[in-house]
């Protein structure tokens, strides 16, 4: 039985890489790149198929999928199976379950297809033997080439398609999928460019466990993902096998590799293991399971649904100065465009109304909250702007950019280093907050100014956050203050970063505060925090805000800090206490 699994290793998806039929799709178009030139692996062709409608004045997500040849068109395949990719996705579009996107196709290069999709850093770990045994007899004496095939999709392919399709660039719209090999090589390319791929679907990973000693290969795996697995800040990874014949001696490698998964800090939001029962190594078994690992990885974020009042959803809203952002206005029961509502403009929008559609399962529940305090007339009526955060962008966009830039430079050092060992980012870090600020008040603010019958005075606007939405809300009133009337911070992240020790973010924090405060005549600002979690950490911080608060003539009338002993960082508790900052800022 080793033997027939091996030979269908081989000879999986290994056809005429010279065919020039184009593939016929059942819904969306195909354009074909014929001979792909690259300095790194032989040429190829790339087949892109494009959704339904495809608008080039759009921006559309992309998803790399190896084994190109085996996609689309059975007709055209040397088994006469396909993954049905244009079926799949265009349903999945069409029912509004997945973000829209292209989907390049790469071919396999024939007897190349081994050698490129089989990652280097696994196989300098094996000893030589196995080596040897692998070059001669299954990669015709080329060695491991995935090193080169990645530079070949990351250097070249992309650049290409990015100049030449209207796609969004970032890693959190550019996914890699493949299965056996080609999910090998999916998982190795998620590892080794973290910073290109979000997300990786690996269907039926080929582990090699067949080959002879059985251990060796999977053993290095083990240890290269150990140390080289993507960050889950920012990523997805999707695994699966079946429990038929060709797919079953995989289940004990990928146990093992999902414990090292869980062991780096991926949970079931951003790591998804599946297995299908009596499911084949094939095209087939892939085609009727693929929509569980695109759904997973491209999921459309549902409409956040209140209890009460209605949202309007303004999808993608386009922006000159920051990446675009879904926006939802809040409307209160009764709203009418014949009367005038204050406005509330709250930071993570996608946490404020439905639990149901949060990562964590929580939310603020604004509309509850607002509503009660409304219908008991304790506040003015208003409305609600939740912009959702940038995703991977949320700390650039929210961390105040005036006091991280007025620190030293070994200070910045000692930020960006903190930063990117808690995940948060692959970049060298430098916030962005002056930017979300002008799209907050140059272009938000307008629109909303525009469509809504609402003040458009400082009186009458908010604006409210926590952690480090409760920073960028005290930045927007310090630095906008002729906008912004009233500030909601809760559990204000005033570390910056996830550590105290030799942290000089705090002071420099102080320091701006000191200097950069609105006029206590005229602004009304409302601080708060917990004891529990992240929260633990901020007493003693906001104690010195508090200082630079009296300094500056705050008082009781235009200045609150709360504490809420056994209060979290968290959602729950943020809405437990919500009716504070409400009524405090925008009592009748």
């Amino acid at each position: 039985m080793k033997t027939r699994i091996l030979i269908a290793l081989i000879v999986l998806f290994s056809c005429n890489a010279n065919a020039q039929n184009l593939p016929k799709v059942a819904s969306g178009t195909i354009k074909r790149i014929e001979n792909f030139q690259s300095k790194f692996v032989d040429a190829r062709n790339m087949d892109i198929w494009l959704p339904e409608g495809y608008n080039a004045g759009r921006k559309y997500s992309v998803v790399y999928m190896h084994d190109g040849q085996m996609l689309f068109d059975s007709t055209q395949t040397w088994n006469h199976k396909e993954w049905k990719v244009d079926e799949v996705f265009s349903r999945l579009i069409r029912e509004k379950k997945i973000e829209e996107c292209i989907v390049v196709a790469i071919w396999n290069n024939g007897a190349s297809r081994i050698s490129e999709f089989l990652p280097n850093k696994i196989f300098d770990l094996l000893d030589s033997k196995t080596q040897t045994l692998l070059n001669q007899k299954y990669m015709n004496g080329k060695g491991a080439n995935g090193d080169n095939y990645l530079k070949f999709m990351v250097n070249e392919v992309k650049p290409y398609i990015d100049r030449n399709f209207s796609t969004f660039q970032d890693k959190d719209h550019t996914f890699v999928v493949g299965s056996s090999l080609g999910a090998t090589i999916s998982l190795y390319a998620i590892s080794e460019y973290p910073e290109v791929f979000g997300g990786a679907a690996c269907l039926s990973t080929a582990w090699l466990s067949q080959i002879e000693p059985n251990y060796e290969i999977p053993l290095a795996t083990f240890d290269y993902l150990k140390k080289n697995l993507a960050s889950p800040f920012g990523h997805k990874i999707y695994m699966d096998y079946g429990t038929g014949e060709s797919d079953k001696p995989y289940e004990m490698t990928q146990s093992f590799v999902d414990l090292i998964a869980k062991g780096k800090g991926f949970e079931a939001r951003n790591y998804l293991s599946k297995v299908y029962d009596k499911d084949e190594h094939n095209e087939i078994a892939w085609s009727k399971r693929l929509n569980v690992p695109i759904e997973f990885l491209l999921a459309k974020v549902q409409p956040q649904k209140p209890c009460s009042g209605t949202i309007d959803l303004y999808e993608n809203f386009e922006s000159k100065l920051i990446s675009p952002r879904n926006v939802e206005v809040w409307l209160p029961d009764g709203y009418s465009p014949k009367k005038k509502y204050a406005v509330l403009y709250m930071h993570d929008g996608q946490m404020l109304f439905d639990a149901a559609t949060t990562w964590n399962h929580q939310s603020w529940d604004v509309d509850d909250v607002a509503t009660k305090l409304m219908q008991e007339g304790k506040v003015q009526d208003f409305i609600v702007v939740g912009i959702w955060n940038g995703g991977k962008t949320r700390h650039a966009d929210y961390f105040p950019q005036k006091p991280f830039e007025a620190m030293t430079s070994g200070q910045r050092d000692f930020v960006i280093k903190q930063l990117q060992t808690a995940g948060k980012t692959t970049e060298v870090f430098q916030p962005v907050s002056d930017n979300y600020l002008k799209f907050l008040v140059t272009e938000l603010k307008p629109f909303i100014d525009k469509k809504y019958a609402v003040f458009t005075d400082r009186k009458h606007t908010f604006v409210a956050g926590s952690s480090m939405g409760g920073l960028i809300s005290m930045y927007a009133i310090c630095e906008c203050p002729k906008v912004f009337g009233g500030a909601a911070c809760l559990s204000t992240h005033w570390p910056g970063t996830f550590s105290l020790e030799n942290n000089p973010v705090p002071a420099s924090f102080v320091q701006y505060l000191t200097t950069s405060l609105p006029d206590p005549k005229t602004h009304k600002i409302y601080f708060d925090y917990g004891d529990q979690t992240l929260d633990a950490m901020y007493a003693p911080l906001q104690k010195k805000v508090d200082e630079v608060m009296k300094t500056k003539g705050f008082s009781d009338k235009n200045w609150m800090t709360m504490f809420f002993p056994g209060k979290d960082h968290s959602e729950k508790s943020w809405n437990e206490r919500l009716n504070v900052p409400l009524e405090f800022l925008l009592k009748k």
